[in-house]
C-alpha cells in the first residue's frame, strides 16, 4: 500500500533523479531541477516530453489554486503556485490536481485506491494513533479504525462494506419516509374531506336551527300582533270616544250660554206679564255630559289562550331541535352486551348478549329478598359519552335506564337519583313516568317503541329518545353518578309473556 512517503517521491527531479531543492513542474506532470532547464526552450515546453502547454491553457487561470470558494491545491504541485485539487485520494491521504492524478493514478499499485472529491480534512481519514488509512469499521466500537488498530476477538469490516449496509439502511429509511409523506398527503386529503363534510353539515343544521327559530320569532310576533291589536281598536276608540263627547260637550255649552244670555235679558223686564211670558224654558235637571263612559278593561281569557297557543306553537317549533340532538349522539353508539350474570332468574338472556325476555315460569320466581333486579349491561361507563339503542316493541310495560354499579339491586329497590337509578318507566295502559326523587309522569304522544339512551359522563346527565319519531322523551339532570354507571333493562315479571327487550342497532336512515 503505497503512504504519504512514497507519494512524495514524486517530487525527485525526472532527469536526475535526486531530489528537488528548486523544482519546477511542467503541465505534463514531471518535476525536475531548475538547473536542468534548456536556454533554448520555451519554459512551456517540458525538457523532457517536449509537451507544450497552450497559450489557453496558460490564460486560464481557474487551473491555479487561489485559496477560494473552498478550493483545495494540489499536494504534489510545486507549493509557490499549485493547480487546484481535481480528486483526493483516501488511501494516500493526498489531493492531486489533474496532470498528477493522470500520471499517478496511471500506476498499476495505486490504481486499487480510492478517489473521493477533494477534500480539506484529510487528517481525519488517518488513524491517530498509527497514521494509517481508516479503511475498516469496528462492529464492536461502531467507529472507523486502520489495520493496526485490530484487536483479537473483535470484528471488523471493511468500510466500504458497512457504507453498503448503511447506504441500504439509508434507502429503507427513505423509503419508509416517503411512505410517511404519502401517508400524510393522503391525510391531508381525507381532512380536507371531512372538514368539506363537517362543514356542509353544519351549514344544514344552520340552515334548518334557523328555520325553527325563524317559525317561533314569526309565531311570537303573531300572538303579539294578536295581543296588541284589541288594545290598538281601544286606544283608536278612546280618541274617537273623546272626540264625540268634546263635540257633545261644547254644543251644550252654546246652548247653555244662549239660555244664560235670554234670562239676563227677561230679568231686567218690569212688565210682571211680559217677564213671565218670555221665561225661558228651562230643565228642571240639568245633566253633567262631561263624565267619560269608556270600557278600557283587558279581555284576560282572549290574553290567556293566545299565550297557551303561543307556548305550544313554540315547544312544537323548539322540538324539531331535538332532530339535530340525536344526529348528534349517535356518533357516540357503543357495543353493549347484556351481563347474564348479573340477571334476575326470571329472565333469560339469549346466546347473542342482545336480547332478554321473560322466562315461561317467571311468575313462579319473581320475587325474593336476594333476587337480583333486571340486568345489566357489561359496558362500564367512567368517562365521556354513551349512546344505546332499544327495542321495547309492543311490551305491556318496561324500566330502562342507568344504574350505578354498587346500586342496591336486591329486595326492595328504590329507583331513584339518590339510590343510584336513572330509569324511566312505562306501565300500561298508556302511562310513562321517569323515575326523579319525586316521581314525574310523562305525556308521549306516539308510544315508542325503539329507545335511544345518551350519556354524558361530564356534564352529569342522561337523555331519552324516542326513535320512531325521533323525539325527545325525557332528561336526567345535575345526575351525581359517584363512579362507574351500567346501562339497565328490566321486562316486567309480573306480566303476561310479552315482546323481548333487545339492543339494537343504529338505523342507517337518520
Amino acid at each position: 500500500m503505497a503512504t504519504a512517503a512514497d507519494i512524495s517521491q514524486q517530487r525527485h527531479c525526472s532527469i536526475c533523479k535526486n531530489p528537488c531543492e528548486d523544482s519546477v513542474t511542467r503541465s505534463c506532470g514531471h518535476n525536475f531541477c531548475l538547473n536542468h532547464q534548456v536556454d533554448n526552450r520555451d519554459d512551456r515546453e517540458c525538457p523532457l516530453c517536449d509537451e507544450t502547454l497552450t497559450q489557453a491553457q496558460m490564460d486560464d487561470l481557474s487551473l491555479f489554486y487561489t485559496g477560494k470558494n473552498g478550493e483545495i491545491p494540489c499536494d504534489i504541485c510545486e507549493e509557490n503556485r499549485p493547480f487546484k485539487a481535481e480528486k483526493s485520494c483516501s488511501t494516500c491521504l493526498l489531493s492531486y490536481c489533474k496532470r498528477h492524478l493522470k500520471q499517478n493514478h496511471s500506476m498499476e499499485r495505486l490504481k486499487g485506491h480510492k478517489l473521493v472529491k477533494p477534500e480539506k480534512r484529510l487528517d481525519e481519514r488517518a488513524c491517530s494513533a498509527h497514521g494509517r488509512p481508516l479503511d475498516l469499521y469496528s462492529t464492536r466500537d461502531k467507529c472507523c479504525i486502520c489495520a493496526l488498530c485490530v484487536t483479537p476477538g473483535v470484528d471488523v469490516i471493511p468500510v466500504e462494506r458497512e457504507r453498503k449496509m448503511r447506504e441500504t439502511e439509508q434507502q429503507r429509511t427513505i423509503v419508509k419516509l416517503e411512505r410517511v409523506i404519502e401517508m400524510g398527503g393522503i391525510k391531508i386529503k381525507d381532512l380536507e374531506k371531512t372538514v368539506r363534510n363537517n362543514v356542509a353539515d353544519i351549514n344544514r343544521e344552520q340552515t334548518e336551527i334557523q328555520k325553527v327559530f325563524a317559525a317561533v320569532m314569526d309565531a311570537v310576533r303573531r300572538a303579539e300582533e294578536e295581543l296588541l291589536a284589541p288594545l290598538e281598536n281601544g286606544h283608536r276608540s278612546l280618541e274617537r270616544e273623546k272626540e264625540e263627547k268634546t263635540r257633545q260637550i261644547l254644543r251644550n255649552n252654546e246652548q247653555h250660554k244662549k239660555t244664560i244670555h235670554h234670562l239676563i235679558q227677561t230679568r231686567n223686564e218690569e212688565d210682571d206679564i211680559l217677564f213671565l211670558q218670555s221665561y225661558p224654558s228651562v230643565p228642571a235637571e240639568l245633566r253633567d255630559d262631561s263624565s267619560v263612559s269608556i270600557d278600557t278593561k283587558l279581555n284576560f281569557g282572549s290574553m290567556r289562550n293566545i299565550t297557551t297557543s303561543v307556548l305550544t306553537s313554540i315547544n312544537t317549533q323548539l322540538e324539531n331541535l331535538c332532530s339535530f340532538e340525536i344526529r348528534r349522539v349517535q356518533r357516540f353508539l357503543v357495543d353493549v352486551i347484556l351481563d347474564k350474570e348479573t340477571a334476575h332468574p326470571a329472565l333469560e338472556v339469549l346466546q347473542d348478549g342482545k336480547t332478554v325476555r321473560v322466562r315461561g315460569n317467571a311468575l313462579g320466581i319473581s320475587s325474593g329478598p336476594n333476587l337480583e333486579d333486571g340486568v345489566l349491561g357489561r359496558y362500564q361507563i367512567k368517562s365521556g359519552k354513551a349512546f344505546w339503542l332499544v327495542e321495547v316493541g309492543q311490551q305491556s310495560g318496561w324500566k330502562l335506564g342507568v344504574v350505578r354499579e354498587n346500586a342496591n339491586r336486591t329486595g326492595k329497590v328504590s329507583y331513584k337519583p339518590s339510590d343510584g337509578y336513572w330509569v324511566i318507566v312505562f306501565c300500561d295502559p298508556n302511562t310513562y313516568g321517569a323515575f326523579e326523587d319525586r316521581p314525574v309522569q310523562l305525556h308521549l304522544s306516539n308510544k315508542p317503541k325503539k329507545i335511544g339512551v345518551f350519556v354524558d359522563y361530564e356534564n352529569d346527565l342522561i337523555s331519552f329518545y324516542n326513535m320512531d319519531d325521533l323525539s325527545h322523551i325525557y332528561t336526567f339532570t345535575q345526575c351525581r353518578f359517584n363512579g362507574t354507571i351500567r346501562p339497565y333493562f328490566n321486562p316486567p315479571l309480573n306480566k303476561d309473556y310479552s315482546d323481548p327487550m333487545i339492543i339494537s342497532t343504529l338505523n342507517p336512515t337518520i
